[in-house]
Formats: C-alpha cells, structure tokens, sequence
C-alpha cells in the first residue's frame, strides 16, 4: 500500500519542533511492508491544509495526518479536512464525555474550547486517545484512507499501536524482514567501497551513518515472513564474510553492551583511567543495566599530579614523554588495574583541541592502552574533528579495543 505521512503546525515549519513522528511512522509502516511514498509538513493555514490533504488523497492509499487536532484556535486539520472534502463535521456525544471524563480524572475543568475536539468527520470512525482528550480519527475521504492522529507523540504511538497498526498488518500484502548490522573502525565511503560488488538479490542495503558508527540495514519484501527472513539472514552472512570484524553487533547492542555481555560471560571486571574523554567511557559502561556485575571504576585524572596521586604514573615518565604519550597512557591503565584488582584497565590520554597541539603532537592525537594479564598494548591514533566528536569517537575506540582483547583471551 502506497503511503503519505502529513505533519501540520507551524512550529514544525519554523524548526521549533523536531518532526521526529514522520520518521517513527514511516519507519513502523515499512516494517509491515507498506511503501512510504512521501513525506510533507505543512503550516497552521485552512487552505495549505486542505490543498496538501487533496494532493495525498490522488497519489496515495492511506494518509497518515499528526498534529492540529487539539483545542486551541491554530489546530485546524480536522476542520480543513471538512472543508476540502465538503463532508460535515459532527458532534460526538461520546467523546465529548470522555473528554470531560478525562478532566475530571486530572482534577481540571474542561474548557469550552475542548469541545471541537468532539468533532469527527461524517462516516468517520474514533480512534480511542488513552493518553490525552483528542481522539484520532479514521475516514474515508477522496481516493484513500485517512488516518488523523494526535501531534503529542505518546498520544500518537498509543492510538497508532492500538489502532492503526492492526490496519495496516491486514491490509500488507506481502511482509518485510529488516537486519541491522553495526560497524566501526572504518568510514562509511571506505565501507561502501569495501561492498562494491556484491550480490544480494533482492535484499536491500542501506546505509545511515550514527557517529561514530556506521549501521547497515539489510532488508526485504517478500509473500511472507519466512521467505523474507531466509534472503536477508543470507545476505547478512554474504556482508559479514566482506567486513569481517568491522561488524561487531546486530540490532540495539551497542559496543557498552557488547563488552558488558563478553565480560559477564567470561567473569572479568574492567577499571577505566580517562583522560580527555572526561569520563565518557566509564559514562557508556554505565549506560548499561547490570554494568555493577562487571565495571570496577572509572577515573577521571586530567591533570598530571592526579595522574601521579591517583593513578601512580611515575614523574620521570611524564617529564621524558609527556602527558600524552603511550609509555604514559600504559601507566595510566596498569595503574587502575592495580588500584582495583580489575581483570582488564584501560588508560586513555590525548588532545582533544581546539588548543594545545604541537608539531610533534598535533591536536587529535590520542594514546589507548589496555593492560590484561597477558601484559599491556598501547595505540596511537589521530583524530581530526572538534572537541566532541572527538571524545565519541575515542571513547568508542577504547571499547573496541577491550572487545578484540576479550576475543582473545
């Protein structure tokens, strides 16, 4: 089924508002096999509106409508979608009392105002609102199907889960399967270049880049489920083969997850020593639930008599190589291995800029060393973006790396 997705409200227009239900929609919609043919937004005016919801109604199926759907002067859908397809708007006796019912549970009087928000289109079926008083609405108008939904977004997934969804699921004529594959260590152009080539049928491949990471959907249409699922697990298998370890993870596992889950497995303990990521490490372990099964601590030791007191980073390796050098980033991680009797520690060390760069170490430069019982690797890398991107991506680094270890021992 071909689908249009309709915001309305001027916030949205001016960037006040980010319009972050068209992409939950669409993305929702896609996965039962629908086609999502356009995207529109449009102003708080009756007649944009209405020429907007005309337009959908000869090119699409079904029409998916957020926003204006409340109380106040500026919340004009309903009435523009009356207008342009001259059907009557109707009072409903039903959903004025739930509205009334709904304040009355809040403790609050219904405004006078609230009451056009019973107003449903001639023919149109209500769309029951467990969160808030506008109900959604679903009628036919023109050549498709209209779904009109509240601009709130818990309103919204409520009605759509409850209501919408059940819809489009029967009306799918074929089913989609979607994989995600995360990867790091490599751009998103040197990845592409990496899949040149390849031959995935009829699975879909897509790129979207969420820094410091590039994740790769693999998806496809198919009679149903089963058949869909067989061509994108095989396609996985065929990119997986091309990117080897680039690809550490599928769906929501984040590398936090996926060094947590491999160091509850294996029973180890990690202590962090952090430098210029100011903690973000420890902050992305933590992230996690049931980090305290496996993460010690994290120091945050930015100057170098913290790194001397707390760490006990020897003065004279400091004074010979300085703050941001491997022999210190190697002190740094035995020493918060020593401190917490942790299985692995790791010592981070760099330049996150915009000053305080030299020739002989340029801003971006960073030093990572994670000390196991096998002994200590340090790693020099460079980095050139600003300051908070670079404490992402170095942050990320020093989770790969603790996962390739752990691969290893």
């Amino acid at each position: 089924m071909k689908i249009e997705i309709i915001t309305t409200g001027n916030e949205v227009m001016q960037g006040v508002i980010v319009n972050t239900n068209t992409s939950w929609i669409a993305e929702r919609a896609a996965r039962l096999g629908h086609e999502i043919i356009r995207h529109t937004a449009v102003g708080d005016d009756l007649a944009d509106i209405g020429d907007v919801l005309v337009a959908a109604a000869k090119r699409a199926e079904a029409v998916m409508v957020t926003g204006g759907l409340g109380p106040t002067v500026d919340d004009l859908t309903i009435e523009a979608a009356s207008r342009a397809f001259g059907i009557k708007l109707i009072k409903d006796e039903r959903v004025l009392d739930e509205i009334k019912s709904f304040f009355e549970r809040v403790g609050r009087s219904m405004s006078k105002s609230n009451e056009k928000q019973a107003l449903i289109p001639e023919g149109g079926r209500v769309l029951p609102n467990k969160v808030g008083t506008a109900p959604g609405i679903s009628v036919r108008l023109g050549d498709a199907h209209f779904f009109f939904l509240p601009g709130v977004p818990q309103e919204l997934y409520q009605i759509f889960d409850d209501s919408v969804e059940p819809w489009l699921a029967k009306e799918a004529q074929s089913a989609v399967y979607e994989r995600v594959l995360r990867c790091f260590g490599a751009p998103e152009a040197s990845i592409d270049t990496m899949l040149q080539g390849l031959n995935l049928g009829r699975v879909y491949l897509g790129f979207r880049v969420k820094f410091p990471e590039i994740l790769l959907k693999l998806s496809a249409r198919a009679a149903n489920d089963r058949e869909a699922r067989g061509l994108v697990d095989a396609a996985a298998e065929v990119v997986r083969g091309r990117l080897g370890e680039l690809v550490y993870a599928e769906g929501e596992d984040t590398l936090a997850h996926v060094v947590g889950k491999t160091l509850a497995q294996k029973g180890m303990t990690l202590a962090v020593a952090e430098s210029c990521t100011g903690g973000l490490v420890a902050d992305l372990i933590t992230d996690v639930p049931g980090a305290s099964e496996y993460f010690d601590r994290g120091v945050v030791a930015y100057s170098n008599r913290s790194k001397q007191e707390v760490l006990g980073v020897p003065q004279d390796t400091l004074k010979a190589h300085g703050a941001v050098s491997g022999q210190t980033a190697t002190a740094m991680a035995e020493g918060i291995r020593k401190n917490s009797q942790a299985t692995i520690g790791i010592g981070i060390t760099g330049i996150a800029g915009p000053g305080g760069g030299t020739p002989e170490k340029p801003i971006g430069t960073v030093h990572i060393a994670v000390a196991t019982p096998e002994g200590t690797e340090a790693h020099e890398y460079h980095f050139q973006c600003d300051r908070l991107w670079f404490k992402q991506i170095v942050a990320a680094t020093a989770l790969n790396l603790v996962r390739k270890h752990l691969l290893s021992l």
